[in-house]
């Protein structure tokens, strides 16, 4: 070989090495590794159901799928369906080549590309990076070329893991994982061999396989690809078999947006840049659906109340998360403000705000058998000469009338006492530090008002605050102790204490349930907002009804506006995430610095003998000694001795107050003679019209009778009792005289209201 000859063989070979070189390490695109279809940010809820998706800038739903968690039997569906020789080959498969360019000069047409994985992975990331597909023999040489460089840079998982993100599946889908999601309901790391051959088989031609529109033919290539993973050794004759025959059974997707007020809250939070992609919330997506389908059962009822938007909020006490959030009752409602997330809008929560003012007094002594005077009161205010003077709802006066009554019927006069002697500025201290973040002016701007709602709070801190209630004084948030134990109690004991409502809302109310529940209503000035809170040991739900614009709604009240949606909310949230206890104990044990006491039921002090009705109440242990100093024995019978707050209401008075009625065994001290014991002379009752008739009923009952009684009622004969039992009378509105009358032709009676 003549020199020259040599000279020319090593300059091929050394180029031919070089180009080598060149197409094996050559350098990609700038940035070429960097680009890939952003994925779809998906928010879920606490199972992994999809809430929202927000898509790719491409319009797509996608995922990414890492090499580790590629699944077997989907790795080995897509080289079975895709590139058999993947394992094998360099990026690009002459052999794929040659074959493919056969079968299209037989068939005067392309039906098969040849392309490898690799390949294919390489047009995915250069149409994204171009923003095109690229066309003609030229591209397919560029795509080769990249194709073997891919592969001396990345792994051959690592390359499998990107065409599986980046591959289309049909209907928008991008990645293998979104199908599996998509298709199937489940992640990908639980497809079976069948299923991921599915999956496997959709990418060549996602409109002709597409599984919506043409499930057989999709299915059919399913079979072959089934067939070449058992021919290719990657599942076993009996696996192919079992494939063959499984039933695929495919899912759709839930449309549109669940609990979309709170997705958009998950999305605000999200770090994106940093590659938040899959967002998990707390929130239960079958408790949701369950709130919206109860607002949409009572929408008629709002309707009639000129009510518009709901908001709905429930809690996991035990942990803080949400477990449901709705925003405004109808998310696409234009018209009424839909957007709007009535959770954390500030409002006017009217009585519900009352505790926090009973929760101040507790923590300075009060205790629930303490007495408070509901009478004709005023009391001063910032401006000078100007009076305040609070109303109940029903226009009455009871004169003394134990806490726990005060509380549980949502009395406003003695409230307003009770903050007045607590001080303003101590009511406002509580609130904040039970959560409420919206109290921004200084205790002077709310006045006494503030123990009746006059200050704008947000449903979710009104949630967390009933809440740390529930958790016995302790904040959900910061775990700080809020409230002493004792006092958390009181309240807790109160607000689930159905008997000491009922002489203001009755019984068989929205706020009754099979199992003890402490709850409060609130109404606020012109009906422009209802609430309904209540809390078990497990779950606190707030309700709030009203419109964002501020409109009034018309005869609504927390009983009958919030509290038919907080009754079924909270029904659906025990049962979901109520934990295995006796349905009917107490939400917070009594503790230990607590006891039951006798006492006077009108003046709350200790019964001495002279005292008409006791009752058996929680006090504090260092509640001092003591007798009742209103009632003395007398050869005229009880005298009683009215303290001076109590004289000029006491006047006017033809009935005894309020008594509370024992939920004890102690023994009663009654006057001698018929009476009416129950209903309470001048109780007012608040008929529900979204309740049936028949749990519209009130129990008349005598004491001290001879033989049977009779019962008239507005003078018209009702009907005939034992002496010893009690009558139910079915409620009608207006304003009502009772009256008993036994064998001995004796009489008693009373006046009652319903509204």
């Amino acid at each position: 070989m003549t020199p020259r000859r040599r000279l020319t063989l090593v300059a091929l070979l050394t180029g031919s090495i070089a180009g080598g070189v060149w197409l094996r390490c050559g350098a990609l695109p700038p940035g070429f590794l960097d680009t890939h279809e952003s994925p779809s940010v998906v928010v879920v809820d606490r199972h992994g159901e999809v809430l929202y998706e927000a898509r790719s800038s491409s319009g797509t739903r996608g995922s990414v799928l890492r090499p580790e968690d590629v699944p077997a039997s989907l790795r080995d569906a897509t080289i079975a369906a895709e590139d058999v020789r993947f394992r094998h080959h360099v990026g690009v498969d002459p052999i794929a080549i040659v074959r493919a360019a056969w079968k299209d000069l037989r068939a005067r047409r392309i039906v098969e590309g040849g392309s490898t994985i690799t390949q294919q992975v390489a047009d995915l990331l250069l149409r994204q990076q171009n923003g095109v597909a690229s066309r003609g023999w030229w591209a397919k040489a560029r795509e080769a070329v990249i194709a073997l460089r891919l592969e001396h840079r990345l792994t051959k998982d690592e390359i499998l893991a990107r065409y599986l993100s980046l591959a289309p599946y049909g209907n928008q889908i991008t990645g293998a994982a979104r199908a599996s999601e998509a298709y199937f309901g489940r992640p990908a790391s639980s497809l079976t061999v069948a299923e991921s051959a599915f999956i496997a088989a959709l990418p060549q031609q996602p409109t002709r396989f597409n599984p919506w529109r043409r499930p057989d033919a999709a299915r059919a290539r399913q079979q072959r690809i089934i067939t070449e993973m058992k021919s290719r050794g990657f599942i076993t004759a009996e696996v192919a078999g079992a494939a063959v025959r499984e039933r695929i059974v495919l899912e759709r997707e839930r449309g549109g947006t669940l609990a979309p007020h709170l997705v958009q809250r998950a999305l605000a939070a999200a770090d994106r840049d940093a590659g938040d992609r899959r967002i998990v919330t707390t929130l239960d997506a079958e408790l949701q659906r369950i709130v919206g389908g109860v607002i949409r059962a009572n929408r008629p009822s709002l309707d009639a109340h000129n009510a518009h938007n709901v908001a709905v909020a429930v809690l996991d006490n035990h942990n803080g998360e949400w477990l449901a959030w709705e925003g405004s009752g109808d998310y696409s409602d234009r018209e009424h403000g839909g957007a709007i997330d009535g959770v954390t809008s500030p409002r006017q929560p009217g009585s519900a705000l009352k505790p926090f003012t009973y929760a101040a007094a507790f923590e300075r002594g009060v205790h629930p058998g303490r007495a408070l005077a509901d009478v004709p009161s005023h009391f001063p205010t910032a401006q000078s000469g100007i009076l305040y003077e609070p109303r109940n709802y029903d226009g009455l006066y009871r004169g003394p009338l134990l806490v726990r009554y005060a509380l549980a019927g949502s009395e406003n006069i003695p409230a307003v006492v009770l903050a007045s002697e607590v001080g303003v500025p101590a009511v406002a201290r509580m609130l904040r530090q039970s959560g409420f973040s919206t109290l921004d002016n200084n205790a002077a701007f709310y006045g006494l008002g503030l123990t009746l709602g006059n200050a704008e709070v947000r449903l979710d801190e009104m949630v967390e605050a009933y809440a740390m209630l529930a958790r016995g004084g302790v904040a959900v948030r910061s775990s700080n102790r809020v409230i002493s134990e004792r006092s958390a109690f009181f309240l807790t004991d109160i607000l689930s204490d159905n008997q000491a409502r009922a002489f203001i809302f009755g019984r068989g109310g929205s706020l009754e349930f099979p199992f003890t529940v402490a709850a409060k209503t609130g109404t606020s000035q012109a009906y422009r907002d209802n609430w309904a809170v209540g809390f078990t040991p497990d779950v606190t739900v707030g309700v709030w009804v009203g419109n964002f614009d501020r409109a009034p709604m018309r005869g609504s009240s927390g009983v009958t506006g919030a509290g038919p949606i907080f009754h079924e909310v909270m029904t659906a949230a025990v049962e979901r995430f109520g934990r295995s206890r006796d349905p009917l104990a107490p939400v917070l044990a009594p503790p230990p610095t607590v006891h039951r006491q006798s006492i006077c039921a009108m003046s709350g002090l200790p019964a001495g003998d002279a005292c008409p009705t006791r009752v058996d109440e929680w006090v504090p242990n260092e509640t001092p000694a003591g007798r009742c100093s209103w009632h003395h024995a007398s050869d005229e019978g009880v005298i009683t001795v009215w303290p001076d707050e109590y004289r000029a209401w006491a006047s006017t008075q033809t009935r005894q107050p309020l008594a509370a009625r024992s939920r004890s065994t102690s023994p009663t001290i009654t006057a001698t003679g018929l009476q009416i014991v129950n209903p309470l002379g001048g109780a007012t009752y608040l008929y529900d019209p979204t309740l049936r008739a028949d749990f519209q009923t009130l129990k008349l009952r005598a004491r001290g009778a001879a033989g049977d009684v009779v019962w008239e009622i507005n003078g018209t004969r009702f009907g005939t009792s034992d002496a010893d039992r009690a009558i139910e009378w079915p409620l009608t509105r207006g304003e009502h005289q009772i009256v008993a009358i036994d064998a001995t032709g004796a009489r008693a009676q009373t006046r009652i209201s319903v509204r």
